[in-house]
């Protein structure tokens, strides 16, 4: 019986340390900048330097994910009435995760982060805009007790301040 326990215990505590990716819903900007701009074009948006979780190593934002959600976040914001149609005249938003430093451990998860953008009108194939963006967020042990949940809401947040921050600059464009 005792034996049965501590198995049980150690199987939840490997359960509770699994490393979770990073939410498309934890990254999208809720509350938008307020932009000036707005366009009746469609953005491709690609992004590439993001990771994959691994159960074993600490949670990561991939590529899909992250791009998922700045698709949402530019709607949202109504910079642009539709993302993802790649054949299109539009624009092409291309977003590079530079970084993603994150702590090992500590009480409270300090994520810091850069995203390079780069917006192209795909009709005249000239760049409109381009921007480094570097964004950081704590998440403390009052945002959640375990490590790898805190960790993730760190990410999300670095992540979400700045794709808002990206809106905020785009927001400033004259687009079509």
């Amino acid at each position: 019986m005792k034996k049965q326990l501590i198995v049980s215990l150690m199987a939840a505590a490997v359960a509770a340390g699994c490393a979770t990716p990073s939410t498309i819903e934890g990254m999208v900007v809720q509350q938008a900048p307020a932009t000036s701009a707005r366009s009746t074009e469609a953005v491709n948006v690609t992004v590439i330097g993001g990771k994959d979780t691994s159960t074993l190593g600490a949670s990561q934002i991939s590529s899909a994910d992250f791009a998922a959600a700045l698709s949402q976040s530019v709607i949202a914001a109504g910079l642009f009435p539709r993302a993802g149609d790649a054949g299109a005249t539009g624009y092409s938003l291309e977003a590079f995760i530079a970084t993603l430093s994150q702590p090992m451990f500590g009480m409270s998860f300090t994520v810091e982060m850069e995203v390079s953008y780069k917006l192209i009108d795909r009709s005249t194939r000239s760049t409109v805009w381009a921007q480094s963006i570097k964004s950081a967020h704590t998440a403390t042990a009052g945002d959640s007790l375990v490590g790898v949940t805190r960790l993730r809401l760190a990410n999300e947040g670095a992540a979400r301040k700045n794709i808002e921050a990206a809106i905020a600059a785009m927001g400033k464009l004259p687009l079509r």
